[in-house]
C-alpha cells in the first residue's frame, strides 16, 4: 500500500521529537509539525503561528462569522484564537462542524487539544516529561515513536474491547501511551502530563410538550441540521454525496436535502446484490432524479483490506464494520465532493436503543451491545461513572465509539456529517419524552406529517414492509416469515443470506477468502506482544468464531502487527 496515498493527517510533536520519518515537516521553533491534509475546506481550516501562539485547527465549522471579532482583525483564524484564549470551554461549546486541532501557547508553553462535541474528528495525544505528540493518526505517531527510539508498550485491554465489544470503550488505543481524547473534551498539556476537561455532554432532560408539538420541534432542528451540511458544500461549489440505503435514516437525509431543495446529489449505496437496501435506495434515488452509484458486496474483496482499515481507523474499531464503503469511496472521483451526509446512529438518536424507560435512564452498565460474547473478561466499571444513564452509555460507547468509527475511514477520502449527530439537533431529541421517542413512535409520524412520500418505499428493517401504522399487521407476518427462514437455515445448518452482507455466507463459499484469512492469521499469531493467555483467545475466536468473530481476531493481530513489528 502506498502510505502517502492512503492516510491523510497531521501530527506536531515538541521540539526534540524528530519527524523525518513523516516526510516533508514545519520546523516552528517551540514544535514541529506535520501535515498531508485532504484540504475540502482550505479557508475553514487554520494553519497559524506567531511570536504568541501557534494554533491547526483540521475541519470545517459552520458558524465562523459568530467568532469574528475586532480583536481577531475580523478574519477568522486569529478571531478563533482570541476566543479560544477567552474560555476555552466556552469557545469549543459554541462551535459547530467537525473539528480537531491543537492550540500552543508560548508564553505559558502549555498546548490545549481539543476535538469536537462528537469526535467526528478524532484526536490522540502522547505526552512523557518534555516530550508530546498530538494527531489524528495513530500509525503516525507509532513511526515517531520508533524513529526516536521512544519505548511504548501493548495495551492488552485495548485488545480484549475488541474481541468482545468489537470497539473501545474508553480511551484505550493499542498502545498504552497513547490516549485517545473522548467526545467533547480538551487537554491541557504541560509539566508532564494532560489534564482532560469535558466542555460538552448530550444532554438527556425531558421536557414538558406534546407529541405535535415534539414533531414540530424534531423537523425544524433537523431542517437546520441539513442546511448547515448542505449549505458547507455549496460554500465550496461541491456536489452533495449521500448515502442511501433501506433504512430510514439516510433516506429521510436525502429527502428532506432533496426538500430543501439540495437536488444535485449523488446516492451511494452498497449492499449484497437484490437485498433490500440495493432495491429500495435505486428506486428512491430515480424517483427523486438523483445521480445514483451502487456497490455490490458479492464479491466480499472488501474483507482482504485488513491492513489498510486498520491504518485508517486507528484499530479503533472492527476492520470490517464499514463493510463496501471505503471500496465504493476509492472508485469516487472524490474532488466533486466535501462533505459525505449519512445517517449515522439516526435510529438510537430519534428512536431509542431501549424499549424499557426504567432500563433506559438507569445507571448503565457493561455487557450489551457486544459483537461477540464468546470470550469473558473483566473491565473496569470506573468509566461508567462518567455517563448518567444506560442510553447515554450506549449512544456515546455504541454509537459514537463503535459505528461512527468508520468516520475515520472515510476521512482519508471526503469530510463526514450526519444531521442526526448535529449538536442541536441531539438537544432538541433528548428533550423530548421518552414515550414518544420508543419503538420509532414519533419518528414514524414525523415522516407521515412532514414527508408521507417517503413512506412510500419499503423499509429494510420491516423486510421490506412500508414504514407505515397500516401495514403493521403486514410487518408482523414479515417478522414471523423471516424468523421461520433463520430457524429454518440453523435446523439444516445452511447459512443465512437475509442481510445486506451475509458474511458467513459468502466465507464458505470462498476457497480464497478462507485461505487469506487462515494465511494471515498464521503470519502474525506469533507477535511477541502477544501474552499466551490472549493468544489463546485469539485462537478461540479465529477457530470457532464466525466471520465477524474472526475479523475481530485479524484486527488485533494487524494491530499488533502494524504497530510493534520490528
Amino acid at each position: 500500500m502506498d502510505e502517502k496515498m492512503e492516510l491523510h493527517g497531521w501530527l506536531a510533536a515538541s521540539r526534540n521529537m524528530k519527524i523525518t520519518c513523516l516526510g516533508e515537516y514545519m520546523d516552528l521553533g517551540v514544535c514541529v509539525q506535520y501535515r498531508n491534509l485532504l484540504d475540502k475546506f482550505p479557508q475553514d481550516q487554520i494553519f497559524l503561528s506567531t511570536s504568541g501562539q501557534i494554533c491547526l485547527m483540521d475541519g470545517y465549522v459552520y458558524n465562523k462569522e459568530e467568532f469574528l471579532c475586532p480583536e481577531g482583525f475580523g478574519q477568522w483564524p486569529d478571531s478563533f484564537v482570541v476566543s479560544l484564549q477567552k474560555d476555552r470551554a466556552d469557545h469549543f461549546g459554541r462551535l459547530r462542524g467537525a473539528f480537531c486541532g491543537y492550540f500552543y501557547d508560548r508564553e505559558t508553553d502549555q498546548i490545549t487539544v481539543y476535538t469536537d462535541q462528537v469526535s467526528n474528528k478524532a484526536l490522540y495525544y502522547y505526552v512523557n516529561g518534555n516530550s508530546w505528540i498530538v494527531s489524528n493518526c495513530v500509525y503516525y505517531m507509532v513511526q515517531v515513536l520508533r524513529a526516536n527510539h521512544i519505548t511504548y508498550h501493548w495495551n492488552r485491554k485495548a485488545a480484549q474491547y475488541m474481541l468482545t465489544y468489537g470497539y473501545m470503550l474508553d480511551d484505550s488505543t493499542y498502545v498504552e501511551e497513547i490516549h485517545r481524547l473522548l467526545p467533547g473534551c480538551f487537554a491541557v498539556i504541560g509539566d508532564g502530563r494532560a489534564a482532560v476537561e469535558r466542555y460538552y455532554f448530550i444532554r438527556s432532560q425531558e421536557e414538558a410538550l406534546s407529541e405535535e408539538a415534539a414533531v414540530e420541534k424534531v423537523d425544524l432542528a433537523f431542517r437546520e441540521a441539513v442546511r448547515r451540511e448542505y449549505e458547507k458544500d455549496r460554500e465550496y461549489g461541491y456536489q452533495h454525496l449521500t448515502d442511501l440505503s433501506g433504512g430510514l435514516d439516510s433516506r429521510m437525509v436525502s429527502w428532506v436535502a432533496h426538500d430543501m431543495g439540495y437536488t444535485d446529489q449523488l446516492n451511494v449505496a452498497y449492499s449484497r446484490s437484490g437485498y433490500w437496501d440495493d432495491r429500495i435506495s435505486r428506486q428512491i434515488a430515480c424517483d427523486l432524479r438523483h445521480e445514483y452509484l451502487f456497490k455490490s458486496l458479492d464479491d466480499a474483496r472488501w474483507l482482504y483490506d485488513v491492513e489498510r482499515v486498520v491504518r485508517q481507523n486507528n484499530a479503533a474499531a472492527l476492520y470490517s464494520g464499514i463493510t463496501g464503503g471505503a471500496r465504493l469511496l476509492r472508485t469516487l472521483s472524490a474532488d466533486r465532493f466535501g462533505i459525505e451526509h449519512t445517517g449515522m446512529i439516526g435510529d438510537a438518536i430519534l428512536a431509542t436503543f431501549y424499549h424499557d424507560r426504567s432500563f433506559n435512564y438507569k445507571k448503565p452498565q457493561m455487557g450489551l451491545h457486544r459483537y461477540s460474547e464468546r470470550l469473558s473478561y473483566h473491565f473496569d466499571e470506573e468509566i461508567l461513572q462518567d455517563y448518567p444513564c444506560q442510553e447515554m452509555f450506549a449512544i456515546y460507547t455504541r454509537g459514537i465509539m463503535g459505528a461512527q468509527s468508520s468516520y475515520m475511514i472515510r476521512q482519508h477520502y471526503v469530510e463526514t456529517a450526519s444531521p442526526f449527530m448535529d449538536v442541536d439537533f441531539m438537544d432538541a431529541v433528548f428533550a423530548i419524552p421518552f414515550e414518544y421517542r420508543d419503538r420509532h413512535r414519533l419518528y414514524l409520524r414525523w415522516i407521515k406529517e412532514k414527508y408521507p412520500k417517503a413512506a412510500d418505499y419499503g423499509w429494510e428493517k420491516w423486510g421490506g414492509v412500508k414504514p407505515k401504522e397500516s401495514h403493521l399487521l403486514w410487518r408482523k407476518v414479515r417478522t414471523t416469515q423471516r424468523l421461520a427462514k433463520q430457524t429454518v437455515c440453523s435446523l439444516r445448518k445452511v447459512k443465512n443470506t437475509d442481510s445486506m452482507n451475509p458474511v458467513d455466507a459468502w466465507y464458505a463459499a470462498d476457497m480464497e477468502l478462507q485461505r487469506y484469512y487462515a494465511s494471515y492469521y498464521e503470519s502474525h499469531i506469533g507477535s511477541p506482544v502477544i501474552d499466551e493467555a490472549l493468544r489463546n483467545d485469539i485462537s478461540v475466536m479465529f477457530h470457532q468464531g464466525n466471520v465477524t468473530e474472526k475479523s475481530m481476531a485479524l484486527t488485533v493481530l494487524a494491530a499488533a502487527h502494524l504497530y510493534f513489528a520490528s
